[in-house]
């Protein structure tokens, strides 16, 4: 299926797999995205991918290789621990939420770029390339990337199917949750969980820089069209994909790098939703209250 797909693709084999690749990255993304933004945790999500880098950086101290995989699981650790670390200032009751994710996001980012100075220091040539993971580089991307993506983003996405009703009910309304019998830690766990997978996938093409407007610029624009979370989760999925296909497109056309392409396309589809949605824009609103000031 994903051959006949590359192979289907107007486009070289290189320029196919990248297209295809951001594409399965921004859906998932996309999709994801929704319960970082109605939870109010989109900075939480931007400090896990500042914090994937330090992770990359000691896999590639342990192993000595640059499998992807691998690399990524060091990521995936050091997110968690940042999201912990995050969880665990808050809870103190020392720091206000904005003031720990402030402090783990700065200090990931500085362990990060740190190690990866002393480690270009060493003269170690297969170090070559880790950088990639601070601004992304997608056309580095292989057949496997995109199987990889496929299978983690689809355990991540059937989790959000069949725990659907448990975390819309969380997003929208925690007291309930709470006398339901919802155990709200099981809760922040999975959707701590489901940003890790998301941003894992995600820094390798768009960086940990970036990382975090591929999940909140795709949610913002669906927001504006939908006021349904069952709707707002494939649209924004949706939005992800084709901000990741045509900047993967546009990208290779103009020989820029694919990551910040692909977030500025996303961000200014966000922004034109805010502007112009139909019942939520801007102008919407605009319209509603001088019309509503003519009748008076």
């Amino acid at each position: 299926m994903i051959d006949w797909l590359l192979n289907a693709l107007p486009l070289s084999y290189p320029d196919a797999v990248v297209v295809v690749g951001t594409a399965v990255l921004g859906f998932v993304a996309g999709a994801l995205g929704p319960f970082a933004v109605l939870r109010r945790r989109s900075m939480f999500g931007d400090a896990m991918s500042h914090g994937t880098l330090p992770g990359v950086v000691l896999a590639f101290i342990l192993t000595g290789t640059k499998t992807p995989e691998l690399l990524l699981l060091g990521g995936a650790a050091s997110a968690a621990a940042a999201a912990l670390a995050m969880i665990g200032l808050e809870r103190t009751g020392r720091l206000r939420p904005d003031a720990a994710i402030g402090v783990v996001l700065s200090m990931s980012l500085t362990l990060g770029i740190v190690l990866l100075t002393q480690l270009a220091g060493t003269g170690n040539s297969r170090q070559s390339g880790l950088n990639s993971y601070l601004l992304g580089q997608a056309a580095g991307m292989v057949r496997r990337d995109i199987l990889f993506a496929l299978v983690l983003g689809g355990l991540a996405l059937a989790a959000v199917v069949v725990w659907f009703r448990v975390l819309r009910c969380a997003t929208f309304d925690p007291g309930f949750s709470a006398v339901a019998g919802i155990p709200a830690r099981a809760v922040d766990i999975a959707s701590t969980a489901l940003l890790v997978v998301a941003v894992v996938l995600g820094v390798r093409t768009v960086g940990a820089i970036l990382m975090v407007a591929l999940l909140v610029a795709p949610a913002v624009a669906a927001r504006q069209l939908t006021r349904k979370l069952s709707g707002m989760v494939p649209l924004s999925g949706v939005i992800g994909a084709a901000a990741g296909a045509t900047g993967g497109v546009l990208s290779g056309k103009a020989e820029l790098p694919a990551g910040p392409v692909i977030v500025l396309l996303a961000t200014a589809v966000a922004v034109l939703s805010v502007v112009l949605a139909p019942r939520r824009g801007m102008l919407a609103r605009l319209r509603r209250r001088r019309g509503r000031a003519a009748r008076a």
